[in-house]
Protein backbone atom coordinates (compact mmCIF):
# COMPACT_ATOMS: atom_id res chain seq x y z
CA UNK A 1 0.00 0.00 0.00
CA UNK A 2 2.77 2.45 0.91
CA UNK A 3 4.64 1.60 -2.30
CA UNK A 4 1.49 2.31 -4.32
CA UNK A 5 1.01 5.70 -2.64
CA UNK A 6 4.67 6.60 -3.25
CA UNK A 7 4.34 5.57 -6.91
CA UNK A 8 1.18 7.67 -7.34
CA UNK A 9 2.91 10.68 -5.76
CA UNK A 10 5.96 10.21 -7.96
CA UNK A 11 3.87 9.95 -11.15
CA UNK A 12 1.82 13.00 -10.12
CA UNK A 13 4.94 15.09 -9.54
CA UNK A 14 6.43 13.91 -12.84
CA UNK A 15 3.26 14.83 -14.73
CA UNK A 16 3.09 18.23 -13.04
CA UNK A 17 6.72 19.02 -13.87
CA UNK A 18 6.17 17.92 -17.48
CA UNK A 19 3.09 20.15 -17.70
CA UNK A 20 4.96 23.16 -16.30
CA UNK A 21 7.88 22.57 -18.71
CA UNK A 22 5.43 22.45 -21.62
CA UNK A 23 3.74 25.68 -20.46
CA UNK A 24 7.14 27.42 -20.22
CA UNK A 25 8.74 26.31 -23.51
CA UNK A 26 6.02 25.72 -26.14
CA UNK A 27 4.51 29.00 -27.31
CA UNK A 28 0.91 29.36 -28.40
CA UNK A 29 -0.67 31.86 -30.78
CA UNK A 30 -3.44 34.07 -29.38
CA UNK A 31 -5.76 35.85 -31.83
CA UNK A 32 -7.20 39.16 -30.66
CA UNK A 33 -9.66 41.60 -32.26
CA UNK A 34 -9.67 45.25 -31.18
CA UNK A 35 -12.37 47.61 -32.45
CA UNK A 36 -11.68 51.23 -33.33
CA UNK A 37 -13.80 53.70 -35.28
CA UNK A 38 -10.85 55.58 -36.80
CA UNK A 39 -10.10 52.81 -39.29
CA UNK A 40 -11.63 51.92 -42.63
CA UNK A 41 -9.33 48.97 -43.28
CA UNK A 42 -8.05 46.35 -40.86
CA UNK A 43 -4.57 46.75 -39.39
CA UNK A 44 -2.72 43.62 -38.26
CA UNK A 45 -0.05 43.60 -35.56
CA UNK A 46 1.96 40.80 -33.97
CA UNK A 47 2.89 41.53 -30.37
CA UNK A 48 5.82 39.76 -28.69
CA UNK A 49 6.65 40.55 -25.09
CA UNK A 50 8.74 39.36 -22.14
CA UNK A 51 10.80 36.73 -23.94
CA UNK A 52 13.36 36.88 -21.12
CA UNK A 53 16.01 35.06 -23.14
CA UNK A 54 13.89 31.93 -23.20
CA UNK A 55 14.29 29.00 -25.60
CA UNK A 56 11.22 28.17 -27.70
CA UNK A 57 10.85 24.47 -28.41
CA UNK A 58 8.45 25.22 -31.26
CA UNK A 59 10.22 28.05 -33.10
CA UNK A 60 9.01 26.67 -36.44
CA UNK A 61 5.38 26.94 -35.32
CA UNK A 62 6.03 30.45 -33.98
CA UNK A 63 7.40 31.74 -37.30
CA UNK A 64 4.80 29.87 -39.35
CA UNK A 65 1.89 31.41 -37.45
CA UNK A 66 3.29 34.92 -37.85
CA UNK A 67 3.80 34.43 -41.58
CA UNK A 68 0.27 33.03 -41.96
CA UNK A 69 -1.14 36.02 -40.10
CA UNK A 70 0.96 38.38 -42.26
CA UNK A 71 1.04 41.38 -39.90
CA UNK A 72 1.61 44.92 -41.08
CA UNK A 73 4.28 45.23 -38.38
CA UNK A 74 5.57 43.56 -35.23
CA UNK A 75 5.88 45.17 -31.80
CA UNK A 76 8.33 44.00 -29.12
CA UNK A 77 7.05 45.37 -25.82
CA UNK A 78 10.11 44.92 -23.62
CA UNK A 79 12.10 42.38 -21.60
CA UNK A 80 13.17 40.47 -24.69
CA UNK A 81 16.64 40.25 -23.14
CA UNK A 82 17.02 39.21 -19.51
CA UNK A 83 19.49 41.34 -17.52
CA UNK A 84 22.14 41.25 -20.23
CA UNK A 85 24.52 38.52 -19.07
CA UNK A 86 26.35 37.11 -22.09
CA UNK A 87 24.55 33.76 -22.26
CA UNK A 88 21.11 35.35 -22.05
CA UNK A 89 22.15 38.18 -24.35
CA UNK A 90 23.06 35.64 -27.04
CA UNK A 91 19.77 33.78 -26.62
CA UNK A 92 17.82 37.01 -27.13
CA UNK A 93 19.83 38.02 -30.20
CA UNK A 94 19.49 34.54 -31.71
CA UNK A 95 15.73 34.76 -31.23
CA UNK A 96 15.53 38.20 -32.85
CA UNK A 97 17.77 37.08 -35.70
CA UNK A 98 15.25 34.34 -36.51
CA UNK A 99 12.39 36.82 -36.20
CA UNK A 100 14.11 39.32 -38.52
CA UNK A 101 14.32 36.66 -41.24
CA UNK A 102 10.54 37.04 -41.65
CA UNK A 103 11.18 40.45 -43.23
CA UNK A 104 8.46 42.29 -41.29
CA UNK A 105 8.93 45.83 -39.96
CA UNK A 106 9.54 45.59 -36.21
CA UNK A 107 9.45 48.12 -33.37
CA UNK A 108 11.06 47.63 -29.98
CA UNK A 109 10.89 49.25 -26.55
CA UNK A 110 12.90 48.38 -23.45
CA UNK A 111 11.59 46.74 -20.31
CA UNK A 112 12.85 46.86 -16.74
CA UNK A 113 15.10 43.81 -17.15
CA UNK A 114 16.96 45.25 -20.12
CA UNK A 115 17.37 48.66 -18.55
CA UNK A 116 18.69 47.11 -15.32
CA UNK A 117 21.27 44.99 -17.17
CA UNK A 118 24.85 45.89 -18.10
CA UNK A 119 24.61 45.28 -21.86
CA UNK A 120 21.77 47.51 -23.03
CA UNK A 121 23.88 49.61 -25.40
CA UNK A 122 25.29 46.48 -27.03
CA UNK A 123 21.80 45.02 -27.31
CA UNK A 124 20.44 48.13 -29.04
CA UNK A 125 23.35 48.10 -31.51
CA UNK A 126 22.69 44.46 -32.38
CA UNK A 127 18.95 44.84 -32.90
CA UNK A 128 19.45 47.91 -35.06
CA UNK A 129 21.77 45.81 -37.26
CA UNK A 130 18.79 43.47 -37.68
CA UNK A 131 16.65 46.39 -38.89
CA UNK A 132 14.57 46.60 -35.70
CA UNK A 133 13.47 50.15 -34.85
CA UNK A 134 14.12 51.18 -31.24
CA UNK A 135 11.66 53.72 -29.88
CA UNK A 136 12.97 55.54 -26.81
CA UNK A 137 10.34 58.06 -25.68
CA UNK A 138 9.78 58.81 -29.33
CA UNK A 139 7.25 58.20 -32.08
CA UNK A 140 6.95 57.36 -35.74
CA UNK A 141 4.25 57.98 -38.32
CA UNK A 142 3.05 55.15 -40.55
CA UNK A 143 0.66 55.00 -43.45
CA UNK A 144 -0.72 51.55 -44.17
CA UNK A 145 -3.29 51.20 -46.94
CA UNK A 146 -4.09 54.91 -46.49
CA UNK A 147 -4.64 54.41 -42.74
CA UNK A 148 -2.66 56.95 -40.73
CA UNK A 149 -1.00 55.51 -37.64
CA UNK A 150 1.22 57.05 -34.99
CA UNK A 151 3.23 54.68 -32.81
CA UNK A 152 4.96 55.99 -29.69
CA UNK A 153 7.33 53.93 -27.57
CA UNK A 154 8.07 54.54 -23.88
CA UNK A 155 11.13 53.61 -21.88
CA UNK A 156 10.46 51.76 -18.63
CA UNK A 157 12.48 54.05 -16.37
CA UNK A 158 12.63 57.76 -17.15
CA UNK A 159 9.67 57.44 -19.48
CA UNK A 160 8.44 60.65 -21.05
CA UNK A 161 5.73 61.95 -23.37
CA UNK A 162 7.72 65.07 -24.18
CA UNK A 163 8.09 63.98 -27.83
CA UNK A 164 4.51 62.74 -28.18
CA UNK A 165 3.25 64.64 -31.22
CA UNK A 166 0.14 63.52 -33.07
CA UNK A 167 -3.50 64.42 -33.70
CA UNK A 168 -6.98 63.00 -33.20
CA UNK A 169 -7.24 61.70 -36.77
CA UNK A 170 -4.33 59.27 -36.45
CA UNK A 171 -4.75 55.87 -34.86
CA UNK A 172 -2.49 56.54 -31.88
CA UNK A 173 -0.71 53.49 -30.49
CA UNK A 174 1.39 53.54 -27.32
CA UNK A 175 3.99 50.88 -26.55
CA UNK A 176 4.58 50.81 -22.79
CA UNK A 177 6.22 47.78 -21.17
CA UNK A 178 4.27 48.50 -17.97
CA UNK A 179 0.76 49.69 -18.79
CA UNK A 180 0.58 51.73 -15.59
CA UNK A 181 3.19 54.15 -16.97
CA UNK A 182 0.80 55.00 -19.78
CA UNK A 183 -2.38 54.78 -17.71
CA UNK A 184 -1.14 57.46 -15.35
CA UNK A 185 -0.27 59.79 -18.25
CA UNK A 186 -3.17 59.11 -20.58
CA UNK A 187 -4.18 61.74 -23.14
CA UNK A 188 -7.60 61.89 -24.76
CA UNK A 189 -6.20 61.06 -28.20
CA UNK A 190 -4.37 57.88 -27.12
CA UNK A 191 -6.26 54.95 -28.62
CA UNK A 192 -4.54 51.65 -27.83
CA UNK A 193 -1.81 50.83 -25.32
CA UNK A 194 0.18 47.63 -25.84
CA UNK A 195 2.01 46.30 -22.79
CA UNK A 196 3.56 43.29 -21.11
CA UNK A 197 5.47 43.09 -17.81
CA UNK A 198 2.87 41.17 -15.80
CA UNK A 199 3.42 37.73 -17.43
CA UNK A 200 -0.26 37.24 -16.71
CA UNK A 201 0.92 36.41 -13.21
CA UNK A 202 2.65 33.26 -14.58
CA UNK A 203 0.43 31.23 -12.23
CA UNK A 204 -3.30 31.60 -12.86
CA UNK A 205 -6.46 29.93 -11.64
CA UNK A 206 -9.96 29.77 -13.14
CA UNK A 207 -12.23 32.72 -12.24
CA UNK A 208 -9.55 34.20 -9.93
CA UNK A 209 -7.02 34.88 -12.70
CA UNK A 210 -3.52 35.94 -11.66
CA UNK A 211 -2.51 35.67 -8.03
CA UNK A 212 0.22 38.29 -8.27
CA UNK A 213 1.70 40.53 -10.97
CA UNK A 214 4.73 42.83 -10.71
CA UNK A 215 3.70 46.41 -10.07
CA UNK A 216 0.01 45.47 -9.94
CA UNK A 217 -0.02 43.62 -6.59
CA UNK A 218 -2.19 40.69 -5.51
CA UNK A 219 -5.18 39.60 -7.59
CA UNK A 220 -4.47 42.37 -10.13
CA UNK A 221 -7.07 43.84 -12.43
CA UNK A 222 -4.65 44.62 -15.26
CA UNK A 223 -2.96 41.25 -15.59
CA UNK A 224 -3.62 39.85 -19.07
CA UNK A 225 -5.85 40.54 -22.05
CA UNK A 226 -7.89 43.47 -23.36
CA UNK A 227 -9.21 46.23 -21.08
CA UNK A 228 -11.20 49.41 -21.53
CA UNK A 229 -9.52 52.33 -19.76
CA UNK A 230 -11.15 55.77 -19.95
CA UNK A 231 -11.23 56.64 -23.68
CA UNK A 232 -8.51 54.11 -24.57
CA UNK A 233 -8.03 50.37 -24.73
CA UNK A 234 -5.16 48.42 -23.16
CA UNK A 235 -3.92 45.07 -24.36
CA UNK A 236 -1.51 43.20 -22.07
CA UNK A 237 0.32 40.20 -23.49
CA UNK A 238 1.45 37.64 -20.92
CA UNK A 239 4.70 36.97 -22.71
CA UNK A 240 7.01 34.34 -24.15
CA UNK A 241 9.22 33.84 -21.12
CA UNK A 242 9.53 33.63 -17.38
CA UNK A 243 11.36 35.39 -14.59
CA UNK A 244 13.04 34.04 -11.44
CA UNK A 245 12.25 30.47 -12.52
CA UNK A 246 10.57 28.51 -15.29
CA UNK A 247 7.10 28.45 -13.82
CA UNK A 248 3.80 28.66 -15.62
CA UNK A 249 0.45 27.20 -14.59
CA UNK A 250 -2.72 27.54 -16.67
CA UNK A 251 -0.89 30.33 -18.48
CA UNK A 252 1.18 28.97 -21.35
CA UNK A 253 3.72 31.31 -22.94
CA UNK A 254 2.19 33.16 -25.88
CA UNK A 255 2.45 35.70 -28.65
CA UNK A 256 -0.50 37.73 -29.93
CA UNK A 257 -1.70 38.20 -33.49
CA UNK A 258 -3.92 41.25 -33.22
CA UNK A 259 -6.39 42.65 -35.76
CA UNK A 260 -7.58 46.21 -35.25
CA UNK A 261 -10.96 46.51 -36.97
CA UNK A 262 -13.38 49.31 -37.66
CA UNK A 263 -15.96 49.49 -34.91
Amino acid sequence: MIKTIILIIFITILLLLSYIFYQCKWAKEVRVDILNDKLKENIKITQISDFHSNILRNMGYFKKKILEFNPDFIILTGDINDYGVVKKFNKAINFLTELSKLGIKTYYITGNHEEAGPMLDEFIKEIEKLGIKYLKNDGQYLEIREEKIYIYGLSYHNYSFENYNTNDKNLNIILSHFSKNARENLCDNMDIIFSGHTHGGQVRFPIIGALLAPGEGYFPKYDKGLFKYKNAQIYIDSGLGNTLMDLRFLNRIQFSNITIKRQ
